[in-house]
């Protein structure tokens, strides 16, 4: 699951406010009184598939079904058979193979009598018919998900139609079965709809077929693999799809109907992500299709095994930016992998599915976007957790929470995906993946544990991962790092000390860290090997000269704070230049430009930035220099706009919005009101005319009031550049 920004500010909130009521206690969000142990609930039987039928009645919001549970009993003895099935479900009738049986239906519980006591091992069906009584439907933002029903837009016709959410407990919500991941099951849904809709599913399409009075469709769709039940799903409305193949295996993209354009701007990178999770993983995309469903009010995606749900509000179109979807679509798709092919056993262990997609989200920024687009993603995810862990600590994997959504925060995201950085910097690619391989493999197709993703790593490396695992991933809090260096003429070395400030109070461990200390001298870097073990710890090296500049953790190879860099003045060029991590070269950068620069100083970031020609430029922004509103560096910012970054280039043009006109920077930037410039730099580039001639460059908005745009964007600027 990846969650909006709206969400995530949302779930902030509810976590500063919980913050706030345990305060007085001492406590955090995640301890008692409010929370309490979880453990996974205890099984009476296995279920071994799940059959669904419905009927939908879109013009009264309500459906009507059944659902045919197949299970075989744990253990002999069992008179009960325990479902879950939500308070708005009307049931009408349960059998059990056939024959009427008694039940009971409180809260989410159901409780469905046997006729006989059942012997272990022996397969039974349970049927439900059953209809939906309250027909409001949720959004995924008002507190989960079940079955939400899209309502009629009187501006867009196709505003209409229906998905369902199950993480965490939702799909009983509108379909009574078994809703915990501790147990899987293959499953199989039968959606009847009205003709010109479309439903997709989990697995295989098995039938398309329409009435004999053309009035409504039936949709078959089956998954033969077993999965946990909360990654059940079903969408359905009037929808534009486009299919495709990838290494025999289908593909579907699924948008409403009228936004067919948006589809190879959204998802035109997937078959690319789909090969490079297959080669690092060492398993091949494990099911029998993959759709990405774009849907009409749901926020941020859900990973249901084979067929992801996603907001319609982040389609985009490839005049936007550098695959603009790529962020939320590779966290969802590395879900299939982790999350879906292994499941969390219980949702103490949710940063085996989250924390794995935010990584492997990270890892495909690192293929695609390069070692920059991965520095910024360990550096972004390292902020948001360190946001959170300013109003609370817990351990990433914990049974101690007030309920399965309380899980879904930053520790389990960023901070999990920053940890599994830490252990591939730590174990090195080679023996990382050899254990991913092995984890994925052992565990195919059923619910997992911490401890199973340790034991394999541990089998393939030799290497004990416990230890890593009992200080990153069993206890609270992160190292903080207090740190200084000096040069010491007498012995021609650097001398460092490295102290970890953070208080161990709340049971954050002072950390084992095999660190680094980079030292530059006359622009070449030299890594050297510091082993943090104890609060303090002092190194010695040698080197022929006092250095330019020295790093502590110069790579970025583990989660930690520092508080502050204390970078003196004279180390910053070389940091700009030379630092191996574009986060310390943008900082160091930044500091320059803050400290009334010189020309020399000026000119020397000038070409740092014409050299950094990346897709994902090592220096993050240019607006330090451009703030500078220099003549000199018009020159820079013209070069700008051919770079390969459309972010840079939309800079650059504000950058030249910020100099005064001059006739071959306006002719420059007219000649950029366009249908093939990405959108933000015409849009950049309308309001730099704007400021500079309005009344001069009327034609030219006036010709950008006919240039498409995804929602519009250019009309609305040209439109708001011709209003007096």
């Amino acid at each position: 699951m990846r969650r909006t920004p709206f969400l995530a500010a949302m779930l902030v909130g509810l976590a500063a406010t919980s913050s706030a009521q345990f305060q007085r206690g001492g406590g955090n969000p995640f301890t008692p009184p409010n929370a309490s142990l979880h453990y996974a609930l205890d099984r009476d039987y296995d279920l071994l598939d799940l059959s669904v039928d419905l009927d939908i009645d879109y013009d009264h919001l309500t459906f009507a079904g059944t659902a045919t549970n197949t299970l075989a009993p744990l253990r002999d003895g069992i008179k009960v058979i325990r479902l879950m099935a939500g308070p708005d479900l009307k049931i009408n009738s349960a059998t059990v193979d056939g024959k009427n049986a008694t039940f009971t239906h409180e809260g989410r519980s159901l409780l469905v009598a046997a006729p006989d006591a059942l012997k272990k091992g022996q397969k039974i069906s349970v049927t439900l018919a059953y209809s939906a009584v309250n027909t409001r439907g949720r959004s995924f933002g008002e507190g989960g998900g079940g079955w939400h029903w899209i309502r009629q837009n009187k501006t867009n016709p196709n505003h209409v139609g229906f998905w369902t959410q199950g993480e965490s407990e939702s799909n009983s919500d509108w379909v009574p079965t078994w809703d915990y991941p501790n147990d899987f099951t293959t499953s199989q849904t039968k959606v009847t709809v009205p003709a010109d809709w479309s439903v997709v599913g989990n697995g295989n399409l098995v039938s398309n077929s329409q009435s004999a009075d053309g009035k409504r469709r039936t949709f078959v769709w089956k998954m033969p693999l077993p999965h946990a039940t909360y990654l059940l799903t079903l969408c359905g409305g009037p929808f534009d799809i486009k299919t495709d193949n990838w290494e025999g295996v289908k593909l579907m993209y699924v948008v409403p109907k009228g936004e067919k354009y948006l589809i190879d701007g959204s998802f035109g990178d997937t078959k690319d992500m789909l090969s490079f999770y297959s080669k690092i993983t060492g398993v091949k995309y494990p099911w029998p299709k993959y759709a990405q469903d774009a849907m009409y009010d749901f926020g941020g995606g859900m990973e249901n095994v084979s067929a992801t749900t996603l907001q319609e509000s982040a389609l985009a179109e490839s005049r936007e930016g550098y695959w603009p979807m790529a962020s939320l679509n590779s966290h969802e798709l590395g879900h299939q992998w982790f999350g879906d092919f292994v499941t969390c056993k219980d949702w103490g262990q949710i940063w085996l599915n989250e924390s794995f997609a935010t990584f492997m989200q990270m890892m495909y920024f690192e293929h695609s976007l390069g070692k920059n687009g991965y520095d910024e993603e360990v550096e972004n995810n390292t902020q948001s957790y360190l946001a959170e862990s300013r109003r609370y600590k817990r351990p990433i994997v914990t049974r101690m929470y007030a309920n399965a959504d309380n899980m879904f925060d930053s520790h389990t995201y960023p901070k999990g995906g920053v940890v599994l950085h830490t252990l591939r910097r730590w174990l090195g690619d080679d023996l990382f993946w050899a254990g991913i391989k092995k984890y994925l493999t052992t565990n195919a197709h059923t619910p997992v544990e911490t401890w199973q993703l340790c034991k394999a790593l541990t089998d393939t490396s030799g290497i004990n991962c416990e230890p890593f695992f009992q200080q990153w991933l069993l206890k609270p809090g992160h190292p903080v790092i207090d740190w200084n260096w000096k040069w010491n003429a007498a012995s021609g070395s650097v001398d460092v000390e490295v102290k970890q400030t953070q208080s161990t109070a709340d049971g954050t461990p002072i950390y084992d860290i095999p660190a680094k200390v980079g030292v530059i001298v006359d622009g070449r870097l030299a890594e050297l090997p510091i082993h943090l073990t104890t609060e303090t710890t002092t190194a010695s090296f040698p080197t022929t000269k006092k250095p330019d500049a020295v790093l502590f953790d110069p790579d970025h190879d583990f989660l930690r704070e520092i508080p502050k860099q204390k970078w003196g003045k004279d180390e910053l060029p070389a940091i700009f230049k030379f630092a191996p991590n574009c986060i310390d070269r943008y900082r160091a950068m930044q500091l320059l430009l803050g400290d009334s620069p010189s020309d020399e100083t000026i000119h020397m970031i000038a070409d740092g930035v014409k050299a950094d020609t990346e897709i994902t430029p090592a220096l993050r922004s240019i607006r330090g220099l451009s703030s500078l509103k220099r003549e000199d560096l018009r020159p820079l910012f013209m070069g700008l706009l051919n770079h390969p970054n459309p972010s840079r280039r939309t800079e650059a043009v504000q950058a030249l919005g910020e100099l005064p006109a001059d006739p071959a920077t306006t002719a420059k930037l007219r000649s950029l009101i366009n249908d093939k410039d990405p959108i933000p730099v015409v849009v950049a580039a309308i309001r730099a005319l704007v400021d500079w001639d309005k009344k001069g460059n009327k034609d030219v908005f006036e010709k950008a009031l006919k240039i498409p745009s995804h929602r519009d964007r250019i009309k609305n600027a040209a439109q708001s550049a011709l209003e007096d």
